[in-house]
């Protein structure tokens, strides 16, 4: 839109926005190089550190003793202690050696051990101004199954080697290379074929038979693309080896060449002979293509793993395949499986759940396992709403047919998010990462259901990953804290606090829980910051009950917390490790919409007070939390929320509703607190009701714990 006559620029106004532009960009950076699977980091023309992801601390986190890592040389980095040269034999060599690797920049990848027995494979480039651009792709498992292979193929008698789509050696075992001790190469692994078998014919290894060098290299590389593979070779001194060449459907060729010079003296044994060794050869090629196939399968499943989805992810985006959708698949509630059947019947529905995903899908698309009680399906070729009615499908027909496993049957249900390309989403991993986000979502949103994953405007998304790595990082580094905050009798005598949470964020500001919590259930992190809220206020009843136990401390949790298995047997283990604090612990129920089963609840909630844990029902009065659930939920007390408190004076439906709770809390003998209290008229009036125990600013602002207990008075002016 072009500038009115008349109309002055407003340069201050274009800097603030080009500011707030580019601050946009660098946060969206952050969050995109903080969501690759893969650890980054760019270097200057000087080699100093200018950029890195979180990914970098965790493949390197002996670097976190350094500090702040910005501007700091890779040298530096490279030669500190308890860095990765501790495990090699050789440090020096290995540091100058990755040095060498590190200026030359040149994109061959290369491994590096890591400090916690894994391996990383490394990628470095240089940009256009001199600087270096660096990436650590985590192959532990890849070398694991290398191993694997290497001890199964050693103990083969027979030669093994496997290549390369373009025929180079990629691998032997000690049969094949004493085959071929007199071709004269050093070094096996890395040349090629044709020149392996070009030296050995001129060494004299091979009987030619009237055959020229280049025709017996040609008659061996023309076997790899025929059916079978196989073609016999005379040896020198009147042998004969057997070789058999198998292309691979993940690329690559394995060959097995069997020594089979005896039964060549035995000519009337020769078919039989030859019928088993063609026989053993084809098992053994299929051993190998399985072992090979290991890296890329899960072991549970048979399915492919994250390493082999990321691939043909990576292969579909690069030949820039049309309707390339990624769903993120969660069974919801599995846990309970787990604890209700034992591990090994879990494993077993994880098995029956992948059978069943890749029975309803078309043979080209992908079912793979990405570990836990989630999977991914890759699909391209296709349409939103196709999609959008395979994935409700999916969860229809798994909701409508039980599971049968060891005996017993059950009803599962899916959760599943989606995520397709574009300009936001333009690799693998943030794909997967955007899928996971949404299948987040949908589980939030109540389970059972498809989210498909949009960048709107809002932002929700990026929001809550944004939430999610400052609460995974605050739980990392002991950033959250409890303000405790008193509640009084009718004459201001102390009875008790309540623990309430607070998160300090990176630049220390003090963050409420409508900050975090919404983001924290969205990303699934609801449950650790629970685990943490428990252990710590069970700390503060430890040292109240030292104090001689006459207050107590309550903490509060959500009625889906409560009735989840896992949360139950935690905060059983803490009561058990510390024995009589009980007396000085109290729990608040709150979030009542989340109660799938009172039946569950009201179970757990009955072993709480058996073992006398006293037990609130939290913010009455408000939303689900109504008169009826004291039918259903045995408690000793209620807490009217702060909201009915608020409005008591203006409101006579608030007045009536604490008229009606007092009224109920006396016949059942029941505690009532009145939350909220922040003024001497509401005071007052609520006294006139009946009501005896209050909590608010007007008498306590909520303190840290470490000044609030050791001083546990008896009485407090109001603040």
């Amino acid at each position: 839109m072009g500038m009115r006559r008349g109309e002055r620029p407003d340069p201050a106004g274009a800097a603030a926005r080009s500011v707030l532009s580019e601050a946009d960009a660098q946060r969206g950076l952050d969050v995109a190089l903080d969501s690759m699977s893969d650890a980054f980091a760019l270097f200057d023309a000087e080699d100093r550190l200018i950029l890195h992801n979180s990914r970098y601390l965790d493949f390197f986190p002996f670097l976190r003793g350094l500090g702040d890592l910005q501007g700091v040389p890779f040298c530096e980095m490279v030669t500190a202690p308890n860095a990765e040269w501790n495990r090699t034999g050789n440090p020096d060599g290995y540091i100058e050696e990755r040095m060498r690797r590190h200026f030359a920049a040149d994109g061959e990848p290369f491994d590096i051990p890591l400090l916690g027995g894994g391996w990383a494979r490394v990628r470095e480039r240089r940009t256009p101004d001199g600087g270096i651009v660096s990436t650590w792709t985590d192959i532990s498992q890849l070398k694991a199954a290398e191993q694997h292979l290497l001890g199964a193929i050693a103990g083969i008698g027979e030669g093994f080697v496997l290549l390369d789509d373009d025929l180079h050696i990629r691998l032997v075992n000690d049969a094949f290379r004493e085959m071929h001790a007199g071709a004269g190469l050093d070094r096996l692994e890395g040349a090629e074929l044709g020149e392996l078998i070009h030296r050995g014919t001129e060494a004299g290894l091979y009987d030619l038979a009237g055959d020229g060098h280049d025709q017996i290299v040609d008659r061996i590389l023309a076997a790899v693309d025929q059916e079978g593979g196989r073609l016999e070779i005379g040896l020198r001194g009147g042998g004969c080896v057997l070789v058999n060449h198998q292309r691979m459907p993940e690329g690559g060729v394995v060959g097995i060449w069997t020594d089979v010079s005896s039964q060549k003296q035995r000519e009337r044994e020769l078919l039989a002979a030859r019928q088993q060794l063609q026989k053993q050869s084809d098992a053994l090629s299929e051993f190998a293509r399985l072992l090979a196939r290991q890296a890329r399968s899960d072991s549970l499943t048979g399915l492919p793993n994250r390493l082999a989805l990321e691939a043909k992810l990576a292969a579909a985006l690069q030949e820039q395949l049309s309707g390339v959708w990624v769903m993120f698949v969660d069974i919801d509630r599995f846990k309970t499986i787990n604890d209700a059947a034992g591990h090994g019947t879990g494993d077993e529905v994880l098995c029956a759940v992948g059978r069943f995903l890749r029975s309803r899908l078309h043979p080209e698309d992908m079912v793979a396992r990405l570990g836990g009680d989630e999977f991914a399906i890759l699909i391209t070729e296709m349409d939103e709403a196709d999609v959008m009615e395979i994935a409700t499908g999916l969860i229809e027909s798994t909701r409508a047919a039980p599971f049968a496993v060891a005996g017993r049957r059950f009803a599962l249900g899916l959760s599943i998010g989606i995520a397709t390309p574009s300009a936001e989403l333009a690799s693998a991993s943030s794909l997967l990462a955007a899928a996971d986000t949404a299948c987040y979502l949908a589980k939030e949103a109540g389970r059972g259901r498809v989210h498909l994953y949009r960048s709107d405007p809002s932002g929700s998304s990026h929001e809550a990953l944004g939430w999610g790595e400052r609460i995974a990082a605050a739980l990392r580094e002991d950033r959250f804290a409890l303000r405790l905050q008193a509640i009084v009798d009718n004459v201001g005598t102390v009875v008790g606090y309540e623990a309430l949470i607070r998160l300090v964020d990176e630049h220390g500001q003090v963050r409420s829980p409508a900050n975090f919590l919404p983001a924290a259930r969205r990303v699934g992190l609801m449950d650790r910051i629970d685990e943490w809220v428990c252990r710590r206020t069970v700390d503060y009843a430890r040292q109240l009950l030292r104090q001689g136990g006459h207050h107590y401390v309550s903490m509060n949790f959500g009625a889906g917390a409560l009735s989840d298995p896992l949360f139950q047997k935690r905060l059983i283990s803490l009561l058990d490790a510390n024995p009589g604090v009980e007396r000085t612990l109290r729990v608040e129920i709150t979030e009542t919409d989340q109660i799938a089963d009172p039946r569950v609840l009201a179970s757990f909630l009955a072993h709480l007070r058996r073992r006398g844990i006293r037990l609130y029902l939290d913010d009455f009065g408000s939303g689900y939390n109504s008169f009826d659930l004291l039918k259903h939920l045995r408690v000793d007390g209620i807490k009217i929320d702060w909201t009915v408190t608020h409005d008591l004076l203006s409101d006579p439906i608030d007045e009536a509703l604490i008229r009606a709770a007092v009224s109920i809390a006396g016949s059942l003998g029941l505690e009532l607190v009145a939350e909220g209290v922040e003024g001497e008229p509401e005071l007052n009036r609520l006294r006139a009701l009946g009501v005896r125990l209050f909590q608010g600013h007007y008498f306590h602002q909520p303190e840290d714990a470490a000044s609030t207990l050791p001083r546990a008075t008896a009485a407090l002016p109001p603040a």
